[in-house]
């Protein structure tokens, strides 16, 4: 399988769980702190840390040090291949 085959499985298997697609929604417009994702997606605290982990591991989102504060960012680039096929579609 070709790289970009591979980073669109773990995104289809990653966004399968529809709390992931939610976090990656509302990261799309800004990085957000753990407490942040669990405002504004309606999660608990617990929920947010088992999905971002999921997210983490498929590459789609990476923990960063932005003004002091600790954010989830979207890897933008990992998303790109899963975006491209469902535009081909």
């Amino acid at each position: 399988m070709k790289p970009s085959e591979i980073q669109f499985s773990l995104n289809l298997q990653a966004l399968s769980a529809p709390q992931c697609r939610r976090i990656i929604e509302t990261l799309m417009n800004s990085p957000k702190t753990q407490s942040e994702l669990s405002k504004f997606c309606k999660l608990s605290s617990a929920s947010i840390d088992k999905h971002l982990e999921i997210l983490i591991e498929a590459g789609l989102i990476k923990m960063r040090k932005i003004d002091g504060d600790k954010k989830a960012v979207v890897q933008r680039t990992k998303l790109q291949p899963t975006i491209d096929w469902f535009i081909e579609l």
